[in-house]
């Protein structure tokens, strides 16, 4: 029998709770299979979650341990990103599943590509690799003569629309309407390459959505990459976030932002289930990112409507699962945290700046005088000799270093309140995917890595900035939910899980034995108790 394992991101099991008698999918599943709070890992982020749902073992044990993961030998600023295959120490259960000869369709994970197991039998897509760096923001295109992606864009503003030539074609962009997806043909850098995005004319010019493009790097099989850029891209766009950082930037509205969400929601559930259709499979992964979306943007807002907000958001995982439900004999699905409520961002970096550990010069950090980093996941690195390729600080100052930046962190203080509420430092140099300095921070407060910001302590902005966060809290945002139905399954039955727990039970019901992993087989979840 297939087993499909739906991830939606973010979705709380304190807001389920408040929720689920209005979403009639995930109401119906709960009752006639297993439902209750998935505990993530500490921290929760999305990568690191994730890895553990994947394999069933804990971060220290799988290496993903935050967003940017520090190695010998390795530049501080080239430390591996925790959306890679390349982050991962252990096989996931793609893998595992793979070489049992089971037939494997994974249509999003941070670490399934690039491919380094190479199996036949299973294919790998992670659409956020469709994104490059520097080339992937939004922007606004102004009246007269405009250059972006490596082409002349002209606008020319009439009584209530646009006209926007580019590469010889011509669009009539009517003010407050959307137009697209369009494919055009553009560079990032050096690279030609098409790309997808939709128009919108506003007050400040032809709003552009942030590009995808056709780069054959975020799947496996590249025939079946490009049939879904023929099939899914062309007709529905591919935005892959609601566009938090245009929002951020000014340069869309909040009814905008909503409209690129509901563009993304679009996005994935044809591409999901195009691909789960388009080949036959035993076991897949799919994943929707709209509830993370809204809950980071909304969740801190207090004024009554942005939680009607993110209930629609709940409505669209709704829906999502609805879809997929005939895809699958059982179906799992689980969140890889939850949400808590955050007053203010504390931006590491600017910190160390002022302590004179960090060098910019021109908007760009200056790797070559910089003595510490701030990657995230409440890892400060030092940028050191013999260790990091390039480091610059000598071993002999390392301990001053850090007791210098550590003194300095303890006495950084907030409305008179002191910001960390543990600073653990290492006397000795940090082995791999270890911090030289670990922090945790205060409730309401949220830790960023952004150097691209002015302040070292912002209040949030509602309808505009983060409101919401997980991570280090331990509090709500430590819950996500599991959710599972079908006839391997127990009915109507309440569940305490580990989000580790989640990779062996699916193992089970597809029998398959012999793996290591810290994670048990939620016995209690299965219809016959885990007996054979």
């Amino acid at each position: 029998m297939k087993v499909l394992l739906v991830v939606v991101d973010g979705l709380a099991y304190h807001l389920m709770e408040r929720f689920i008698h209005q979403l009639p999918a995930i109401q119906e599943m709960a009752e006639n299979g297993v439902y209750g709070p998935l505990e993530s890992t500490f921290p929760s982020i999305t990568p690191v979650a994730l890895a553990s749902l994947f394999t069933g073992v804990s971060p220290k044990v799988h290496g993903v341990v935050a967003p940017r993961i520090f190695v010998k030998g390795r530049k501080i600023q080239s430390s591996i990103s925790a959306f890679s295959s390349n982050s991962l120490l252990v096989d996931p259960l793609w893998t595992i599943l793979g070489r049992k000869g089971y037939r494997v369709m994974v249509t999003s994970a941070p670490q399934a590509l690039p491919d380094k197991w190479k199996l036949d039998n299973v294919i790998l897509f992670d659409p956020y690799k469709a994104k490059l760096k520097k080339c992937s923001e939004s922007i606004v295109l102004k009246e007269g003569e405009n250059e972006f992606l490596g082409m002349k864009w002209s606008v020319k503003g009439e009584d209530r629309a646009y006209l926007v030539q580019v590469e010889g074609r011509e669009f009539k962009v009517e003010k407050d309407s959307w137009l697209g997806p369009l494919e055009l043909d553009g560079k990032c850098g050096e690279e030609e390459l098409k790309f997808s995005v939709f128009l919108h004319g506003n007050n400040h010019g032809v709003y552009v959505t942030p590009p995808a493009f056709l780069n054959f790097k975020w799947g496996n099989n590249r025939e079946l990459l490009l049939e879904v850029w023929e099939n899914v891209v062309k007709r529905v766009g591919m935005l892959l976030d609601g566009d938090y950082k245009g929002l951020n930037k000014g340069i869309i509205s909040f009814d905008e932002y909503l409209k690129t969400a509901e563009l993304s929601f679009n996005f994935f559930v044809e591409y999901s289930l195009y691909l789960l259709r388009k080949r036959d499979w035993d076991f897949g992964i799919t994943y929707l990112p709209i509830v993370d979306n809204l809950q980071h943007l909304l969740y801190g807002v207090d004024d009554g409507k942005a939680l009607d907000f993110i209930f629609e958001a709940y409505k669209m995982a709704d829906k999502f699962l609805m879809l997929h439900r005939g895809l699958a004999e059982n179906i799992f699905l689980c969140s890889d945290h939850g949400i808590t409520k955050i007053k203010k961002r504390v931006y590491v970096n600017k910190i160390l700046e002022r302590l004179n550990v960090l060098k910019m010069d021109d908007g760009k950090i200056n790797w070559g005088k910089t003595k510490a980093y701030y990657g995230g996941g409440g890892m400060i690195r030092i940028n050191l000799r013999d260790r990091e390729e390039a480091g610059v600080v000598y071993p002999k100052e390392y301990q001053k270093l850090v007791r210098y930046i550590v003194k300095n962190l303890e006495e950084l203080k907030d409305d008179g309140e002191s910001i960390f509420t543990g600073i653990y430092m290492r006397d000795t140099p940090a082995s791999d995917r270890q911090g030289d300095i670990e922090l945790s921070i205060r409730d309401y407060y949220s830790l960023s890595s952004n150097v691209d910001h002015e302040n070292e302590i912002d209040p949030v902005r509602p309808y505009s900035t983060s409101t919401g966060d997980h991570g280090f809290y331990r509090k709500e945002d430590l819950y996500g939910i599991v959710l599972g139905s079908g006839p391997s399954l127990a009915k109507g039955r309440k569940i305490k899980a580990k989000i580790i727990d989640i990779a062996p039970t699916i193992l089970k019901i597809m029998d398959v034995q012999g793996s290591k992993m810290e994670g048990r087989v939620l016995v209690e979840a299965l219809s016959n108790g885990g007996q054979e």
